[in-house]
């Protein structure tokens, strides 16, 4: 691969000889069990941090492997997947994990200098290193990182001082992303709980403050729902609490470099909104008002040619200067039920719901007249306000904690490649 001249004291080094590269685990279908070691996958490696997702694969006790054990300092490589989208993911782990393992199409790059750990997460977040993988392993049907590629991988290396620099401002960066992300995952957590304590087993407070259906509270046949509600509940169905707007239709020959960004089906992952390189913008003009993304607003998915994409949504907790593409529809939620409608849209059973509803042959497809036929149990006036205001307060801190995490990872993405190459530098 092509190299520059580097400054003073900097030298190049292959990445082969600052890690030690380990293989994943290998299992068939029939050793899959309900507990034990856990096996993280693709799917797990999101913006540079290792995600734990509730249907992660388990294994005996008996495949457990000491080095194959996520540790410290360890960053994970996408190295085989038939997304070249996906190809060189990378995450690092900032603590051991007991009990994890990788799949088989993952590796282990784990520094033989534990010091080096954040200067290399940071190098194999970079486009440098990007743009270098996606040249080299793509393939036809499946893409493959093999050891020669991370042999040829040539890296900048600065003087130790440097490093140590480099290392230390990456670290509290990812520290502060992180530490974020966790608050944002416990925050939504708890708001997931409470959605399931009141709209699922309907032991919202009743008149005295005790749980009403676990202290006796009326429950009525809802032919529509197929199931008991309390008694005074309406039905409602998704049209009804939402006015919803298709998203901004256009062609490549419409497309700018800069404009509106132009959010689609790959910028939401579970439930959140993320950023990548494939992105697309539009002058302002082919965007009408009604597709302006305004705070509480819910984009979902509607087309896809994979039925495991469609329905997937997130909601804005602040007004954005995004709109979004044709495939995806805006749902604004009336009055105070958009975090009531949000939950129940990133409930298991509105996920289970759409797979039954959608269909196709090579596209599968909602349309708006899909949700005259979604229904939900709505209460009084006062008890959705009154969940809607304990709710709201976490929503609130969640999204101040996404615009942090969006400037922050924006400042390291502009400053990294300044600081690799020696045009800027860190005072110790």
């Amino acid at each position: 691969m092509k190299t520059f001249k580097l400054p003073e004291g900097w030298k190049y080094n292959s990445l082969l000889e600052l890690v030690d590269v380990i293989g994943g685990v290998s299992y068939s279908p029939t050793d899959i069990s309900k507990s034990g070691i856990r096996i993280i996958r693709g799917g797990n490696i999101q913006d540079n941090i290792v995600i734990l997702k509730e249907d992660d694969v388990y294994l005996p006790f008996s495949y457990k492997n000491e080095i194959n054990t996520l540790r410290k300092g360890d960053i994970i490589l996408v190295a085989s997947t038939g997304s070249v989208d996906a190809l060189g993911r990378t995450a690092t782990v900032w603590q051991d994990m007991e009990n994890v393992q990788i799949g088989a199409f993952l590796r282990i790059l784990r520094p033989k200098d534990i010091r080096y750990a954040p200067f290399l997460s940071a190098t194999l977040s970079s486009s440098y290193y990007l743009k270098y993988i996606k040249t080299v392993a793509k393939g036809t049907s499946i893409n493959n990182i093999s050891l020669s590629h991370i042999k040829e991988f040539k890296i900048p290396v600065p003087t130790d001082l440097e490093i140590n620099n480099i290392s230390h401002f990456y670290s509290a960066l990812s520290e502060k992303v992180n530490l974020n992300r966790a608050i944002n995952q416990n925050l939504e957590a708890l708001a997931k709980q409470l959605y399931d304590y009141w709209f699922v087993q309907f032991d919202f407070p009743d008149a005295n403050g005790n749980p009403y259906k676990s202290s006796g509270g009326k429950m009525v046949w809802n032919e529509k729902l197929k199931r008991e509600i309390p008694e005074g509940w309406e039905v409602k169905t998704v049209n009804q609490l939402c006015n919803s707007q298709r998203g901004v239709s256009f062609d490549a020959s419409q497309t700018t470099e800069d404009g509106i960004l132009i959010l689609r089906g790959n910028n939401i992952k579970d439930n959140h909104l993320v950023y990548d390189n494939n992105t697309v913008y539009v002058p302002s003009e082919l965007v009408s008002d009604a597709q302006r993304i305004k705070k509480n607003d819910i984009i979902m998915t509607m087309s896809s040619g994979s039925k495991e994409h469609i329905g997937k949504c997130m909601m804005f907790h602040y007004d954005s200067a995004h709109s979004y593409g044709a495939f995806m529809n805006r749902f604004r939620p009336k009055d105070c039920y958009a975090h009531y409608v949000f939950l129940f849209m990133i409930s298991p059973f509105f996920k289970a719901l759409i797979k039954s509803k959608c269909g196709g042959t090579g596209i599968n497809n909602l349309t708006n007249k899909t949700f005259d036929d979604i229904v939900l149990p709505c209460p009084s006036d006062n008890l959705i306000m009154d969940f809607d205001t304990k709710v709201s307060s976490l929503f609130e801190k969640i999204g101040s904690n996404e615009l942090e995490i969006t400037e922050l990872t924006n400042l390291r993405d502009f400053l990294l490649p300044l600081l690799m190459n020696g045009q800027v530098s860190i005072k110790e």
